[in-house]
């Protein structure tokens, strides 16, 4: 999709971090952009740093709330036009081992990370298909394809978003709505922030606990700017490009894991590398394609 000047991004968690990044980047391309987050301080904080960028709509929104997120999406689209880019960033981060971790803090971190990006599909799906364009960002992690230990909760979360983002290209390739998965490294962010902000329902865990003590002292000493990865973001809407890694230093990491993966079929034999059987492929060619156009790039 061409980000033409005009067109407009709806962000959540669009305040601070990658997606305060990613909101610079679509202004300097001269579109519109809203705005949502759910702590106050940092839309306001937001509001100011970007008075003078371009067009902007600011709205207070917890995405677990989805009577909310059409709310949002209707005063959005009032206040600044269609919507084109969906930016599900909106994350919170509970981290502790799987031992460590109560149901609390499972659905806690589900219901934003995950919860969050399916809401805002649902909600503004319907209207991209509708108009028959429109392209979905979704923030993932490199922990989605490189995994360890102490961030269960977040990990799978994440990759979960990135499972919803392949089978989301796979549904609607071809039908004019692109999508992205952020395999985003390390970045400058508030998320560490966002525990004071973990519901009463979901309170009380030992990893809670942990957050409160740990203060407001970020997860992350040094990482990329926020606008860097942004203006990445906006090449791979634009490029139409499924997967989106920031940092090319887990590359070797992350081939290291798909040849871990490979290793669970045994030696190999053989035999054809694409088959139909048990009623459906045993490949899937859009995988195919997005590899053929690497190559021509």
């Amino acid at each position: 999709m061409k980000l033409s000047p005009g067109k407009i991004a709806f962000i959540t968690g669009g305040a601070s971090g990658l997606g305060l990044g990613m909101a610079k980047a679509f202004l300097e391309r001269g579109m519109g952009v809203a705005v949502a987050d759910v702590m106050p301080d940092h839309l306001e904080a937001a509001r100011s740093e970007l008075a003078d960028a371009g067009p902007c709509h600011f709205i207070r929104l917890d995405v677990t709330d989805r009577e909310g997120f059409a709310r949002a999406a209707d005063e959005a689209e009032e206040a600044l036009g269609p919507v084109s880019v969906l930016c599900n960033n909106a994350g919170v981060g509970a981290l502790g081992a799987t031992q460590d971790s109560d149901y609390r803090d499972w659905d806690w971190v589900m219901s934003v990370n995950f919860g969050g990006a399916l809401n805002g599909v649902q909600t503004f799906l319907p209207r991209m298909r509708q108009r028959g364009a429109g392209h979905i960002v979704n923030t993932a992690s490199i922990g989605a394809v490189l995994p360890g230990p102490g961030g269960a909760a977040y990990l799978t979360s994440k990759a979960a978003v990135l499972g919803l983002s392949e089978t989301l290209y796979c549904d609607l390739h071809g039908q004019g709505i692109g999508v992205t998965a952020i395999l985003l490294g390390p970045t400058a962010s508030n998320i560490h922030k966002v525990s004071k902000h973990r519901p009463d329902a979901f309170s009380g865990t030992a990893l809670a606990a942990r957050e409160v003590e740990s203060g407001d002292a970020p997860l992350l000493m040094a990482g990329m700017e926020p606008v860097e990865a942004g203006r990445k973001v906006l090449d791979a809407v634009e490029a139409d490009q499924l997967y989106l890694f920031t940092h090319r230093e887990f590359r070797h990491g992350v081939q290291q894991r798909l040849d871990a993966i490979m290793t669970g079929f045994g030696p190999d034999e053989g035999g054809p590398p694409a088959t139909t059987c048990y009623g459906f492929p045993t490949f899937n060619p859009v995988f195919g394609e997005i590899v053929e156009a690497s190559r021509k790039s």
